[in-house]
C-alpha cells in the first residue's frame, strides 16, 4: 500500500478513516467493505465505510468515542436492549437520565474507556481515503442515529455535542461522515498515513494535538481529559 505523509494541510482538509493494523492486508487486497460494527447493530440500517474530515475532526471523533464508551454498559445484551428502549415514546425516560447521571459521578466506567481507547490506540492505523463527493459520498447524506427518535438530550451524552453537531437536522457532520451505503473504496484510493517515519495512531494524536487550533479543553473535554491522564499534553 501507498503511504501518505500527513502535514499540517492535514488538520482541517482530506479524508481519514481509522482501523486496526490487522485489517491492513484484507485492506490491500479487496479495499475497504462497508459494514456495521457490532455497536452500530441496532443502530445503523446499512452497511457503510465512515471517515472523518481532517485531523482536526478526528480528534471530535476520539472525544466522542471515549464518552460512547464511558457510557456503554459492559454486557453487550443490555446496550442492545437499552438502544432500542430509548427510541421508544412508552419507555420511561427517568430511566435512562438517572443510569447516565449515575455513570457521570463514577470513576469506573471512565478508567475502563480510557484502558479501551488505550488499546485501540495502541492496535489501529490511519488511512487517507481519495474520495469524491457525488460518487462516494453526499455530504448532505442523512446520519441515521440522528434519525432514530432519540431524545436530543441523550444524543448529546452520546457524543452529539452543540460545540461540533448539529441536532436540528439529519445532516452528517464533518467528524461523523460516511459513504454511499453498500459502496466499496478501492483499495487505489488508499493510503497509509505516517509522521516522522512512524505510522503509530499514538503519533498521529500527537501530531494532530500539537498542530490543532481547537481549543482542546473546550472543544474535546473527554479527550483532554484522558490526554492529561497519559501525560500527552
Amino acid at each position: 500500500m501507498k503511504k501518505y505523509k500527513l502535514t499540517t494541510s492535514d488538520i482541517t482538509s482530506n479524508y481519514f478513516h481509522f482501523t486496526a493494523n490487522y485489517n491492513l492486508e484484507s485492506i490491500e487486497k479487496k479495499g475497504l467493505i462497508p459494514k456495521i460494527v457490532k455497536h452500530a447493530k441496532y443502530i445503523e440500517k446499512t452497511k457503510k465505510v465512515f471517515f472523518v474530515e481532517g485531523l482536526d475532526n478526528l480528534l471530535i471523533l476520539f472525544d466522542c468515542w471515549i464518552n460512547v464508551y464511558y457510557y456503554m454498559p459492559r454486557i453487550p445484551f443490555i446496550y442492545t436492549i437499552g438502544a432500542n428502549f430509548l427510541r421508544q415514546r412508552w419507555f420511561p425516560q427517568i430511566i435512562a437520565d438517572c443510569y447516565f447521571g449515575v455513570l457521570k459521578k463514577t470513576k469506573v466506567h471512565e478508567k475502563r474507556a480510557f484502558k479501551v481507547f488505550d488499546k485501540l490506540l495502541d492496535e489501529s492505523i490511519l488511512l487517507k481515503l481519495d474520495l469524491k463527493e457525488k460518487i462516494d459520498f453526499n455530504y448532505d447524506d442523512i446520519d441515521e442515529i440522528k434519525s432514530r427518535k432519540y431524545k436530543k438530550r441523550h444524543l448529546e451524552l452520546m457524543g452529539y455535542d452543540k460545540k461540533y453537531s448539529s441536532l436540528e437536522n439529519n445532516d452528517m457532520d464533518r467528524w461523523n461522515l460516511h459513504c454511499l451505503s453498500n459502496h466499496i473504496i478501492s483499495k487505489e484510493n488508499i493510503e497509509l498515513c505516517y509522521i516522522n517515519d512512524s505510522t503509530s495512531l499514538i503519533d498521529i494524536l500527537k501530531y494532530a494535538i500539537n498542530n490543532t487550533k481547537l481549543d482542546i479543553e473546550k472543544m474535546v473535554p473527554i479527550l483532554f481529559k484522558y490526554l492529561k491522564s497519559r501525560n500527552y499534553l
